[in-house]
């Protein structure tokens, strides 16, 4: 009599599940196939391995320096995700495209105003790599530095890169106020203010654009 080797079989199961998954919706697992799936994705309750995940769309904002704006605005799109039919399928992250700021604490005067916002901002600045420009799915450079920044390293950019004035308020300037470079007779917390709430704004905006993308 000739072996039946398992591994074998279970094999040619997953594959036979794996054409079902690709295929329309109508398509319906046997009990003894639901079953095989359910068994290995439970067999390591420390590192479980789910057969099927979704991909999600990597949202990437550039500044500058990534001290403040970019954070800034990671955050404030987090919480609007939160609420979303997107939550869960969309990561945005922050970067800063100079390397003179790697691992600098965020701006404080930014952490204090944006608290009172109810946004928590923690961490340090880091500069991005090219792995990060390539994986991105949207980019958005917050300032002439890094808008600039991403046309000189298109050979590296997969994603749409959409300047922050495509999502801000018609007659509003091009970009994000920086926060480093104010006149030093103005009040720091209205032009911290201000740059909240042009963040939100862009961040409402671009919550309109994201169908386009997941």
């Amino acid at each position: 009599m000739t072996k039946t080797n398992n591994s074998s079989n279970t094999s040619n199961i997953f594959r036979r599940i794996k054409r079902k998954f690709g295929e329309s919706k109508s398509n319906k697992l046997t009990p003894s196939e639901r079953n095989l799936l359910i068994e290995s994705t439970n067999q390591d309750s420390q590192h479980p391995t789910p057969y099927y995940s979704a991909e999600k769309t990597n949202v990437l904002f550039l500044s500058k320096r990534g001290l403040s704006r970019a954070p800034l605005a990671r955050e404030v799109m987090r919480s609007l995700l939160h609420f979303s039919d997107h939550f869960g399928s969309v990561r945005p992250s922050a970067r800063g495209i100079s390397d003179a700021y790697e691992y600098c604490p965020f701006d404080k005067r930014m952490v204090l105003s944006a608290k009172k916002f109810g946004y928590e901002i923690s961490g340090v600045s880091r500069r991005v790599n090219m792995g990060e420009l390539s994986s991105a799915n949207l980019l958005v450079p917050l300032d002439r530095e890094s808008e600039e920044y991403t046309k000189t390293r298109k050979f590296y950019i997969r994603g749409q890169v959409r300047p922050v004035s495509m999502f801000l308020p018609t007659g509003h300037s091009p970009y994000l106020p920086d926060p480093f470079e104010r006149d030093e007779l103005s009040d720091s917390s209205i032009n911290y203010e201000d740059i909240i709430r042009s963040t939100e704004s862009v961040c409402r905006n671009l919550m309109n654009y994201l169908p386009s993308l997941v």
